[in-house]
Formats: C-alpha cells, sequence, structure tokens
C-alpha cells in the first residue's frame, strides 16, 4: 500500500473531513448519516444469512467429530482442530486477493458473486450430508469458508460507506449483534439437526443397560457408529464403552435430509438480500491484481504505526480465543453428559451475550469510539475463563430450574457478555482509521491476519487434546492467559488512542455542525 498510516494523527485528520467525504458518496448510500438506509439494512440481512449459513454446518461437523459423535474415530481427540483449521485456512491465502477485488470491483457485486457461488457448495454440503460421507461435508465446509473469504473484505469496507464515521461504533455493533444472532440460530438449529442425524443418549438411560457399548455400525463412507449393542465381557474388548457414556439410539431412526435443506434454505435466503443492496462503485477500478498474495499484508504491516497494529492484533487475537471456545465447548458433552442439542444452546448462549455486549458498547459509545471498553472486556474474559478452569465439574454441571450444565452456561454467557465489549471499539477504529480508496485492502489484511490467529488457535487445540492430553477443563485456562495478554498490552497502549478521544469528539462535532 501506498498509504501511510499515521495513527492519531490520521484519527483526528480525518473527522476533520467527515462531512466532505459524506457529500462525496452517492445519496443511495446514505440516508442523514443514519444508519437506518436501504444499503447498511441490507447488508445487515446479507452478514445475518451468511453467519447461519456458516454456523449450521460448522456446528454439525464439530458435534459429528467430537467424542462420541458419528465421524469421532475418523481425526482422532482434538479433531475439532482440524475443523476449525479447513474453516480458517483460506482466509490466509485468499484474503489478500480478495481485498483486492473489493477495491477493484463494486463491493456490491463482489457481495453479489460470492452469495450467487453459496447455492451450489449448499447443495454440495445437502448430498455429503445425506450420504453420510464425512469427506464430502469437510469438502463443502472448505468451499464456503472460500466463500466467505471474498465476503469479508467486501462487508468490512462497505460499511464506512454506508454510514457516516461518527455512526460506525453503532454500525458495528448493530451488525456484530445480528450476526451473533444468526449465529445463535444456527446454533440452536444445529443441535436438534445434528440430535435427528445422529441420535444419542446416556448408555445408563437405555431400556436395558448394556454391561458393555461397543462399535457396531458402519456408516455409508465407512465411520463405525456407537449402537447400543450388549456383549459379554466387559472391559475385555476393543472399544467398549462404559455405561456413563454417551451412545448411539437404537430407538430413534436417522434423519439426514433436514440438515442439508437448511442449508440450502438459507443460501437462498441470503442471496435474496443482496437483491436489495445498492449499487456501489468501484473505489480503484485501475488497481492491477497481484499475484503476490503475502506481500501486500507485510506492507501494510510495514505502513502502520505501533498504535495501528496493536489495535489490528488485539482485533486479530480476539478470534483466536473465539476459536479456541467454540472448539472447546463440544467436549463438555461427554464431560457433563450432555446432548448435543444442550452444547448447541450454550454456544446460542455465548452469540446472545455477544449480541447484549455488541448493543450495550453501540449505547454507551454514542457518536464516538471509546476504546477503554475494550480493556474491560479482555479483563471480564480473562477472569471468566480462569473461574472456568479452576471450578469443579460438579459447578459447571449444575442443574438450576430445570436447565442442566447451568454453571457452564453462565460463565459462557459472561465471556460472551465481554467479547462484545472488546470486540466492537477495535473493530470501529480499524475502519476508521483505513483510508476509503484503500479500505478493501486493509480488510484483506485485517481478514488475513484474524485467520492466521484462528487457525493457530485450531492447531493449538489439537495439539493439545491430541498429542499433549490436556484435560479439557484446564484448557479454558489458555484461554485467560490469551485474554490477559490482550489486557496488558491494551492497558499500556490504547492509552495512547484514548488521549485522542477528545480531539477526536471534537472534531466529530464541528463537523456535523458543518453538515447540519
Amino acid at each position: 500500500m501506498s498509504h501511510k498510516y499515521q495513527g492519531m494523527k490520521t484519527l483526528t485528520d480525518k473527522t476533520k473531513a467527515s462531512s466532505n467525504s459524506t457529500s462525496e458518496r452517492p445519496s443511495n448510500l446514505r440516508d442523514s448519516g443514519s444508519i437506518a438506509n436501504r444499503g447498511f439494512l441490507s447488508l445487515l440481512a446479507i452478514s445475518f444469512f451468511g453467519a447461519a449459513n456458516d454456523n449450521i454446518l460448522k456446528q454439525i461437523l464439530i458435534l459429528m467429530v467430537a467424542g462420541g459423535g458419528l465421524w469421532a474415530n475418523r481425526l482422532g481427540e482434538g479433531s475439532q482442530g482440524v475443523v476449525g483449521l479447513v474453516l480458517t485456512l483460506p482466509f490466509i491465502f485468499l484474503s489478500g486477493y480478495a481485498g483486492q477485488l473489493a477495491d477493484k470491483f463494486s463491493k456490491q457485486q463482489v457481495i453479489l458473486w460470492v452469495k450467487i457461488a453459496e447455492i451450489p457448495i449448499a447443495l454440495l454440503a445437502f448430498s455429503g450430508l445425506i450420504f453420510g460421507s464425512f469427506w464430502l461435508s469437510l469438502l463443502a465446509l472448505l468451499l464456503l469458508a472460500v466463500q466467505s473469504s471474498f465476503y469479508g473484505p467486501a462487508k468490512f469496507g462497505s460499511i464506512p460507506d454506508l454510514v457516516d464515521d461518527h455512526r460506525l461504533s453503532q454500525a458495528n455493533g448493530f451488525i456484530n449483534a445480528l450476526s451473533n444472532v444468526a449465529v445463535i440460530l444456527g446454533s440452536l438449529a444445529a443441535g436438534p439437526l445434528a440430535d435427528m442425524y445422529y441420535p444419542m443418549i446416556k448408555a445408563s438411560e437405555l431400556e436395558t443397560p448394556p454391561r458393555a457399548i461397543v462399535a457396531a455400525e458402519t456408516t455409508s463412507d465407512g465411520d463405525q457408529a456407537l449402537s447400543g449393542e450388549e456383549v459379554e465381557g466387559e472391559g475385555s474388548a476393543e472399544g467398549v464403552k462404559k455405561e456413563d457414556q454417551l451412545v448411539r439410539d437404537p430407538n430413534r431412526p436417522e434423519v439426514r435430509w433436514p440438515a442439508g435443506a437448511a442449508l440450502l434454505l438459507v443460501a437462498f435466503a441470503g442471496l435474496g438480500a443482496v437483491l436489495f443492496m445498492p449499487k456501489m462503485k468501484a473505489v480503484a477500478p485501475n488497481l492491477k491484481l497481484s499475484k503476490d498474495i503475502f506481500g501486500s499484508h507485510f506492507r501494510t504491516f510495514k505502513d502502520s504505526n505501533r498504535p495501528l497494529l496493536v489495535v489490528l492484533f488485539s482485533w486479530s487475537g480476539f478470534y483466536m480465543i473465539g476459536m479456541l471456545a467454540l472448539l472447546l465447548l463440544p467436549d463438555y458433552r461427554e464431560i457433563l453428559l450432555v446432548s448435543n442439542t444442550s452444547i448447541t444452546m450454550t454456544v446460542g448462549l455465548l452469540a446472545i451475550a455477544i449480541v447484549i455486549g455488541s448493543i450495550l458498547v453501540a449505547v454507551l459509545s454514542g457518536k464516538t469510539i471509546r476504546p477503554y471498553l475494550a480493556l474491560i472486556g479482555a479483563f471480564g474474559m480473562t477472569a471468566c475463563f480462569a473461574t472456568m478452569g479452576f471450578v469443579s465439574k460438579d459447578f459447571l454441571g449444575l442443574e438450576i430450574g430445570g436447565t442442566d450444565a447451568a454453571g457452564l452456561k453462565i460463565l459462557v454467557f459472561l465471556i460472551g457478555f465481554f467479547a462484545g465489549f472488546y470486540i466492537v471499539p477495535l473493530q470501529s477504529l480499524l475502519q476508521f482509521l483505513s483510508p476509503s480508496d484503500e479500505r478493501g485492502r486493509f480488510f484483506g489484511t485485517a481478514n488475513f491476519l484474524s485467520f492466521v490467529f484462528t487457525s493457530a488457535a485450531s492447531l493449538l487445540y489439537w495439539g493439545l487434546k491430541g498429542w499433549l492430553n490436556v484435560p479439557t477443563e484446564r484448557i479454558p485456562l489458555v484461554c485467560a492467559a490469551l485474554a490477559l495478554t490482550g489486557t496488558l498490552v491494551g492497558t499500556f497502549e490504547l492509552n495512547r488512542i484514548m488521549a485522542a478521544q477528545k480531539s477526536l469528539r471534537i472534531d466529530q462535532d464541528d463537523a456535523q455542525g458543518k453538515t447540519g
């Protein structure tokens, strides 16, 4: 990139020019500075359906490869990390190119292309799930990640074109909130869909409790499934399970088509939402696409000063923590002996809490960006993860008012609440500081870095579980350590950004006065 990011100087200078930048953008994209305009509302709907589809397929696959799942034997302990890695690698290799496309072509056009591509990918996923093929389903997840990698820079890069600069915190708060509503609904849907796809039950709850449960069924692609059959010689055969295990429920049939049908339905809904998005002009139509997919990222790092790099790495670190948490939760299914639906409800609670936290940040921020809220979020996540790692299994498995695993759900809710505080201010700062004519490429780099961190989280989880045999109950301490790092770094570095807030607010007020 040719632009030199000047940190706090840029933060103030860009605000002074906000009135001019508003007039340069097409009138159909904005409505007197309100976020309730056609373009932004369309983007909200597109993000909602995209996040829902990603989460449905991802959650189903993670549940199927977690301990006791249909495909648990395919990749061994910690195989959720492999699924997570498949989901993130395309972003690492394609985000740079995707950022260039978001600048060279209309961001609305790029979003249309990726939503069209989602239809055949959903059909592939449907086929994989219908035929019970792990590898076909995993390929569909990979292609869905490829499609999403091209969507990210166009989405984040278009937000500053659709709303005024002083509304960025609100816009990001709402788009994060609605995206997490999609995560909630996707998670809540994935649980029952997974329970229909592969019904499970506690071995002790079978009508005739077996002395041993062995792998006896074979799926269409060669996977061994737990049958719940009684065998002699307790503890003598390989693959024998104890009665306190989740096993295949022999009294419930497998119903496979609803999972794939849900993916197709959501994909078509997302494509429909694009049709309501107004046309947008390309910001750099003469841009020559570079084949050096990593070179632009390193140039962005080189041109960014220390405060901006802190924001960028802190923003990316959030996704590392988030991936570890999402990979971790399915393992509590076996630890606490709860259903797929119960675990996905826990993921849903995480998303609900992020929604609440994001909306509260949007309200507290008003017409400015408040970096100190990110510090509150980092400290809160640190405390909650540390508590989760030290409390007993009995506390996490508490049943309160008919709600199982209530202790786990409470802690996960608090983690999500503080996560909303953490991510929204950082995302707003990135959008505000990035130059409008290079915003697609900048967020291509931001996506690249965030998914490097996310992939690192997948590898870390795989290593902790598969190689080091770290107990699941202790992995939250790793998340706490990462969040603590964010707290310490932010405390020393984000104060520079906070020091610029007074001038930022003054300049924004001046800009509003000039525009009437």
